[in-house]
C-alpha cells in the first residue's frame, strides 16, 4: 500500500496523470467558478466528499492545488466565509502532508515546510499511526487544521495557482542595464 501511495503522488507532482477539465487562468475575468477570498481565488467544493488523493487531482482538474493557508489573516478570512456561506459543518482538505516524514508537514504545492499552521488544540497528534493529511475543521465555528488519515472522506478547497513571472532573471537584467547606462565602464578598464 505504502508503495502505491508513493507512485500516485509522484504521478501528482510529475502532472502526468490526464486532466479532464482544464480551466484557463490567464484574464481576470476567467477565474470562474474561483471565489476571490482576501487575496486569493478559491474553488470551494461541498458538492461530493473524497479522499486526499482524488482531492489533490480533482483541483489539479482546475489547474489549480488544494489550498495551503500561509497566513492567520487568510485562516480568519476562509473561516468566516466557511461558517456564513452554511459550511461550518464540514471538513475540507488542504494541501499539506506528512507522509514524506512524520511530523514534518509540507506544501503540496511548492513542496517547502509548511511557514503557517493553526492547529486545534493537541494537533497533530497521528492518532492511529495513520494520519498524514492536513484538513481544515470546525470549532465553535472557527476552522482549524489537525491532520487526518488521508483516505478519509472530506470536501476540498483549491486555490488559483497565482501567475508566475515570466523572468526573474530579465528584472536583474534590467537592473544590470540601467546601471551599465549610467556608469562609465570606460573607466573601470585598466
Amino acid at each position: 500500500m505504502g508503495l502505491t501511495i508513493y507512485c500516485i503522488l509522484m504521478l501528482c507532482f510529475a502532472s502526468v496523470l490526464p486532466k479532464s477539465i482544464n480551466i484557463s487562468n490567464s484574464g481576470a475575468n476567467e477565474t470562474q467558478p474561483f471565489i476571490e477570498i482576501g487575496s486569493k481565488n478559491y474553488l470551494i467544493n461541498t458538492a461530493t466528499t473524497m479522499n486526499w488523493f482524488d482531492a489533490v487531482l480533482y483541483c489539479r482538474n482546475y489547474d489549480s492545488d488544494l489550498t495551503v493557508i500561509e497566513s492567520e489573516a487568510e485562516t480568519y478570512a476562509l473561516s468566516f466565509y466557511l461558517t456564513t456561506n452554511g459550511h461550518s459543518g464540514k471538513h475540507f482538505w488542504l494541501g499539506a502532508t506528512d507522509l514524506a516524514k512524520e511530523g514534518k508537514f509540507m506544501s503540496l504545492k511548492d513542496g517547502r515546510p509548511m511557514l503557517y499552521a493553526k492547529w486545534s488544540g493537541g494537533q497533530p497528534d497521528n492518532a492511529g499511526q495513520n494520519e498524514n493529511c492536513v484538513h481544515l475543521w470546525p470549532v465553535h465555528d472557527i476552522f482549524y487544521m489537525n491532520d487526518n488519515n488521508c483516505m478519509a472522506k472530506l470536501y476540498a478547497i483549491c486555490e488559483l495557482r497565482q501567475p508566475k513571472k515570466t523572468c526573474d532573471v530579465c528584472d536583474l537584467k534590467n537592473l544590470m542595464e540601467r546601471f551599465m547606462q549610467h556608469t562609465s565602464v570606460q573607466s573601470c578598464r585598466s
